[in-house]
């Protein structure tokens, strides 16, 4: 960082007194004021990158889980459609047995989230280089 004090002092040394010594002094002073600005325009680049990085990173989390749950839960929602039509049928037909088996998969599907494989998917996301297949 430019220390404005001393590019002050340089300045004000300078006026009234046109040498050598003093435009040189200015020269360097204003090299210095050019270097700084350069720094932070540099940082202020190498932040942004960052920044884009992080969010480009959140897009790609955020599609790889939306497509995860959209497969999931449309297979669920065929599978719970599969079995709630065959449990009509058999409340329908009066076949106990059908509905014993039909209800006892609605339970059986409703106990497992989609969700339960999350912290393994959080681990392959953790990994900047994986490939995610669903």
């Amino acid at each position: 960082m430019v220390d404005v004090r001393m590019v002050t002092g340089v300045l004000e040394s300078a006026r009234g007194t046109v040498t050598q010594a003093n435009a040189a002094q200015c020269l360097f002073a204003i090299i210095d004021v050019a270097k700084g600005i350069d720094a932070d325009i540099t940082e202020r680049a190498r932040i942004a990158a960052e920044r884009d990085g992080e969010v480009a990173r959140i897009h790609a989390a955020s599609k790889g889980l939306r497509d995860y749950l959209d497969l999931v839960f449309e297979e669920r929602r065929e599978l719970h459609r599969g079995f709630f039509a065959r449990l009509d049928k058999a409340i329908e037909d009066r076949d106990p047995v059908t509905i014993q088996a039909c209800v006892t998969g609605i339970v059986e599907v409703t106990k497992h989230s989609p969700l339960n494989d999350i912290m393994k998917l959080r681990s392959v996301w953790a990994e900047p280089n994986a490939a995610i297949e669903i």
